[in-house]
């Protein structure tokens, strides 16, 4: 089964409206309602415009249901994109959480699961890899650090 593919519109929506913390069921029906006043004051950015990106997936065939249900993957995220769904998913800002290096974000302290998680949300396009540190290193020793391990994340190239 092939996974929902998302454009950034879309995704970075429901990447939105998952922070809030509401059972992805009832988000639905919020949403296709086009009922928002619930979901607005627990999102992580409420300034976000629901109805354009509504219409945004409607006009290019998104399914944003399906994705809110199952999962889903980008079909394009370029780095500023991906910078918002570190936030948006994981909390992790750059210049507080990681770097960037150009086209590479560095010392993104994620679980191995969110590992994972992120690779299937960006596999196509970036490639997600451990680093292999001294910090890494530390992590692994400290306890209450080990579980969260530094990762590098890189633009694909052909």
């Amino acid at each position: 089964m092939s996974r929902t593919q998302l454009s950034i519109p879309v995704g970075l929506l429901v990447e939105n409206v998952l922070t809030s913390g509401v059972p992805r069921e009832v988000i639905i029906e919020y949403l296709q309602r086009r009922d928002y006043s619930q979901l607005l004051p627990l999102v992580k950015e409420p300034a976000m415009d629901f109805d354009e990106r509504l219409q945004t997936a409607a006009d290019i065939g998104d399914d944003w249901e399906k994705a809110i249900r199952q999962g889903y993957e980008f079909k394009f995220l370029h780095i500023n994109g991906l910078k918002r769904l570190l936030d948006f998913r994981f909390d992790r800002k750059v210049d507080r959480d990681y770097v960037q290096d150009e086209l590479s974000l560095k010392h993104i302290r994620l679980t191995a699961q969110e590992i994972e998680l992120l690779q299937s949300l960006i596999g196509r396009q970036w490639f997600v890899q451990v680093e292999e540190t001294e910090t890494a290193e530390e992590g692994r020793t400290e306890g209450a650090s080990s579980s969260h391990l530094p990762v590098r994340i890189q633009l694909k190239f052909p």
